[in-house]
């Protein structure tokens, strides 16, 4: 029996070097149902932590480039709560640590209903804002 759609919903398997394994199994030890996908040289781990969703991004050479975290909008510092809702309902918050930096990307819909998406820094500027 031939079964045309089989490697449609088959995963096709990764290869992740060691080293990226390594250094994400030194800094997440406690991830839950990890899932690697590759884009180009950058290798992205989308796992679980206490029940919350997070996305580590690493070089092909194991360095950690980027990690990001899911925020409930009440668990943001005061001023990018306080800017964000100057613009409108914040519906989603995410806290992104990149090298010394860290930086906030909020989804917040107007009083039109229209859905921005901004990028703040840590002071509360507002770094990028695209509408979605």
């Amino acid at each position: 029996m031939k079964l045309p759609f089989i490697n449609i919903f088959k995963s096709q398997k990764k290869s992740i070097p060691n080293s990226v394994k390594s250094l994400f199994a030194d800094k997440f030890p406690d991830s839950k149902n990890t899932e690697w996908e590759q884009k180009g040289t950058v290798y992205e781990a989308i796992f679980y932590l206490n029940d919350i969703e997070h996305i580590a991004r690493f070089s092909g050479k194991g360095i950690l480039e980027e990690y990001r975290k899911n925020l409930w909008p009440d668990e943001l510092p005061e001023n990018i709560k306080t800017t964000g809702k100057s613009f409108g309902e914040i519906m989603n918050a995410i806290i992104i640590f990149r090298g010394e930096d860290i930086l906030f990307e909020l989804i917040i819909r107007d009083e039109k209903l229209d859905r921005f998406e901004y990028l703040f820094n840590n002071d509360g500027e507002v770094l990028k804002s695209d509408k979605l």
